[in-house]
């Protein structure tokens, strides 16, 4: 009786695997014959679902993420529609490792059974967190999506996969810096009439284009009487996005947050101030007008500021928020003795603290960050182990002061608490003690500690290289570069990974091939850490005759 019940239970929750499995079961299950019966002989079909109702039943049961993750997805061969399933591999992907161990396997699916684009869509997903090349997997998307003759007309649910299909086909066509087969393929997407789906798409469009209006190839084609995929890319982008900013105006209200975000993810903060001063104007909410701040504050629209953090400061529970505003604002504008004086207001002292962090990151005080650090570990409770996060950040004031001494004192102290084993901090401070030229052996094997748990982390791969490069073993060095550039085709903080690769190959006496990764080093301007003055000036020298 119980597993009747069990199984009742299980299907009226699982709802996507199919309710034949689920009959077939409890039909077996309800009457124990008196005497040995030969069984019935199930189609393939129904072994299945049976199959995949007895693998749903034992992943959720199992308490092996592996063997979960392996189960849902065999569950998936034998019920490809079945939708529980995926969410559970979703929610039990965290790691690119992870991805790795189902993308392939999901792909082959997915490529079996091109109706099912809820398949499809988690396939594509999980072929992208795991980084795979995108020529593994962008054929079968494509082939997919031309399968769909008519997406527009798709019930919700499936438009939705449909959607998500298209997002990582885009993505990884990015990933590739094929310029040409996306925007062709968005281009026709873009004739269907229906309103509501042309609109999605043509929000896909404005992100392609701009994506590549930064990225893509500079090189002119037909000996330079056609635009290059750089120049072309940002006229098209330029002409969906006004063609996009023209319908502003009727965008339904429970849509604004996102068109806002969107405006600012291409880089139109103007037209996202419009959008969130028609949001304030039709719901004047407390929340409504900090987001019109923020807004106000990255389109250096400063003047709009004081009168919302002025009303916001009138409000019950809305003090502290008013002052974060003005604060943002101020350090934006550059005011960084009036944002000190009222950083110096904040209650709480942990906001301040992090402000105060703020402020000297934002004035590039290295000193002044390095005293505030300092000050801040010495607030720690008794018996506290090291604030992670604290030490690492002295760890990136020794690299920017050349302090080895700092350096030293902070592995010290990641080594005594044992938080070194950590693989940021393993790698975090044997980076920092390469680009300091010390205690190289200790270093690389810190940075092979780390590349142990998370083997293609592009960044861990950048260290190794650069230890390796301190330690004038180039060709290995090279090596390990190409791997951090391969493992970081998705991010657009490639900077210094192109600047160390210029450094290495100007080392092995490679000086055209240092200047074109100079060059592309320039164009990845977000990279925080990287220096594109410094990377200008070695440009300079290597173009000197």
């Amino acid at each position: 009786m119980k597993i009747s019940t069990g199984l009742t239970f299980l299907c009226a929750v699982v709802g996507g695997i199919s309710l034949a499995a689920a009959e077939i079961a409890a039909d077996t299950l309800a009457e124990t014959p008196a005497a040995p019966v030969a069984a019935a002989k199930l189609s393939g079909a129904s072994e299945a679902r049976v199959r995949a109702l007895e693998n749903f039943m034992t992943a959720t049961a199992s308490r092996d993420r592996d063997e979960r993750l392996s189960l849902f997805v065999e569950v998936l061969r034998d019920d490809p529609g079945a939708v529980p399933p995926r969410e559970f591999i979703r929610g039990l992907v965290e790691t690119r490792a992870d991805a790795r161990k189902v993308a392939s396997k999901l792909l082959e699916i997915a490529k079996q059974n091109p109706n099912q684009l809820g398949l499809a869509a988690l396939a594509g997903q999980m072929c992208y967190a795991a980084n795979l090349v995108p020529a593994e997997y962008l054929g079968t998307m494509r082939d997919i999506l031309d399968g769909v003759s008519n997406p527009a007309r798709l019930a919700d649910e499936e438009k939705g996969s449909y959607y998500s299909i298209v997002g990582v086909y885009s993505s990884a066509l990015k990933q590739a810096r094929d310029y040409r087969t996306g925007t062709a393929f968005l281009e026709s997407e873009l004739d269907r009439n229906e309103s509501t789906f042309r609109e999605m798409m043509l929000r896909f469009a404005i992100d392609f284009e701009h994506f590549f209006s930064r990225y893509g190839s500079k090189e002119s084609r037909w000996f330079g009487l056609a635009d290059s995929d750089r120049e072309a890319a940002g006229k098209r982008f330029e002409q969906l996005f006004a063609e996009c900013d023209a319908q502003e105006k009727v965008t339904p209200l429970d849509d604004l947050e996102r068109y806002i975000d969107f405006c600012l993810a291409v880089g139109k903060p103007q037209t996202a101030l419009r959008a969130a001063e028609r949001l304030v104007a039709e719901q004047n909410s407390p929340q409504n007008r900090t987001r019109l701040a923020y807004v106000a504050i990255e389109a250096k629209a400063f003047d709009k500021v004081p009168p919302i953090v002025a009303d916001l400061s009138k409000l019950d529970g809305w003090k502290g928020v008013s002052q974060l505003i003005s604060i943002n604002s101020l350090l934006a504008q550059g005011k960084y003795d009036q944002a000190k004086k009222e950083i110096g207001e904040l209650k709480v002292p942990i906001a301040r603290d992090e402000f105060m962090l703020k402020l000297y990151a934002a004035k590039k005080d290295d000193k002044g960050m390095r005293d505030q650090l300092a000050e801040m570990e010495k607030h720690l409770s008794p018996g506290v182990d090291v604030d992670l996060a604290n030490a690492l950040r002295q760890v990136a004031v020794a690299e920017k002061l050349h302090d080895t001494e700092l350096l030293n004192r902070i592995w010290k102290l990641l080594v005594d608490t044992e938080q070194i084993e950590s693989p940021e901090a393993a790698n975090s401070v044997g980076y920092v003690a390469a680009e300091l030229n010390i205690r190289l052996e200790e270093a690389e094997k810190l940075v092979s500690e780390a590349l142990k748990a998370e083997p293609d982390n592009y960044a861990y791969l950048d260290s190794m290289a650069w230890v390796c490069f301190r330690q004038g073993k180039l060709d290995e060095a090279e090596k390990y570069m190409r791997m951090a550039l391969r493992a970081s085709e998705q991010e657009v903080t490639r900077g210094v990974v192109y600047e160390h690769l210029g450094d290495i190959l100007l080392a092995q006496g490679k000086k055209s091939e240092a200047l074109a990764a100079y060059r592309e080093a320039l164009d990845y301007g977000e990279d925080d850490d990287f220096d594109p003055v410094a990377v200008e000036e070695k440009c300079r020298k290597l173009e000197q005759p």
